[in-house]
């Protein structure tokens, strides 16, 4: 955790454990926690608070209703409204976070929603001698025996889901092939009209290879990084070349020469030491971006990477 997050819970009363923090707000329990987001309107580790309640469908629409319309307001730049509570994330702002927190729980309240006396789970009252507290979705809560049983069957069950299903990954990697390749266009069109070899262009071939990968139902192992991370280096180096053809097809036209331009490029590699030079060089540089965006995108990846949940214990 980030010190004015750290700062922010200790002088709110959350306690700490570990990656995690928890506190009663309006008599709901509270968790709040971090996570890495890399998009184009954000980017950095977020705090993600999650209030947990049992809540009725009714209930669920009311309180999407609710946050959509006061999302700015608040500070919010994503939610998530379950069965078991509302989760939603916010970039700094811990000097409005509790506001925040305080709005969402009294919103609930208003609602009518079940507080810390019940189970989010199961919707039962919470027997103070046997209830458990456990990390759940990095998050820390109190439930009932019941309900671990029955988080721990749907654990198991997704588990088993994952690995019946087909690999996909020939589809998942054509599906990198064609996303990559919308990154590519624009590393050309920027390389030839703009003269610029610009290392977020690698890191958009890379993130665009992950989404084509997962539009085409590719699994979600390692392989999909391994194949987006392929396509990646792969889309870099041939664009470049075919930024250098382009260039030598224009400096043909320049020069007087026929020919074809791949020949052209050929005979400038060969003939001018500083063609020769800005072409290494510029090529060493697009591997060392297209490594960069590589490296930046897993951050991006991993979080839907398949991870293998333990049971709650």
């Amino acid at each position: 955790m980030n010190k004015k997050l750290i700062t922010f819970l200790t002088e709110n009363n959350f306690t700490i454990e570990q990656s995690a923090a928890y506190s009663f707000v309006n008599e709901y329990q509270v968790s709040v926690g971090e996570e890495r987001v890399e998009s184009a309107l954000y980017g950095g580790m977020a705090t993600v608070v999650q209030a947990f309640s049992h809540l009725e469908s009714e209930q669920v629409s009311a309180l999407q209703a609710y946050l959509k319309e006061h999302k700015k307001e608040l500070n919010i730049f994503k939610y998530e409204v379950t069965p078991v509570g509302v989760c939603f994330a916010v970039m700094k702002h811990f000097d409005t976070l509790l506001n925040t927190i305080n709005q969402v729980t009294n919103q609930m309240l208003e609602l009518n929603t079940k507080n810390k006396e019940y189970c989010p789970i199961t919707g039962e009252v919470l027997d103070e001698a046997t209830k458990r507290k456990l990390y759940y979705n990095d998050f820390i809560v109190f439930l009932n025996e019941a309900s671990v049983e029955i988080l721990n069957q749907e654990i198991e069950q997704a588990e088993q889901d994952f690995q019946n299903a087909p690999n996909n990954y020939l589809k998942g990697t054509l599906g990198a092939i064609v996303g990559g390749l919308l990154g590519a266009i624009v590393w050309i069109i920027v390389g030839v009209f703009l003269g610029m070899i610009s290392g977020w262009i690698a890191f958009l071939i890379a993130f665009l290879a992950g989404l084509g990968y997962d539009k085409m139902k590719g699994k979600a192992t390692n392989m999909k990084f391994i194949i987006s991370a392929i396509v990646t280096l792969c889309y870099v180096i041939l664009s470049m070349l075919l930024i250098y053809v382009l260039i030598a097809k224009a400096q043909m036209a320049e020069d007087g020469l026929g020919g074809s331009a791949i020949k052209g490029l050929i005979h400038y590699l060969n003939t001018s030491s500083d063609f020769k030079g800005d072409f290494i060089g510029d090529m060493v540089s697009s591997v060392i971006f297209g490594a960069l965006g590589i490296f930046f995108s897993y951050f991006q990846m991993k979080k839907t990477i398949h991870k293998k949940q333990e049971k709650l214990k």
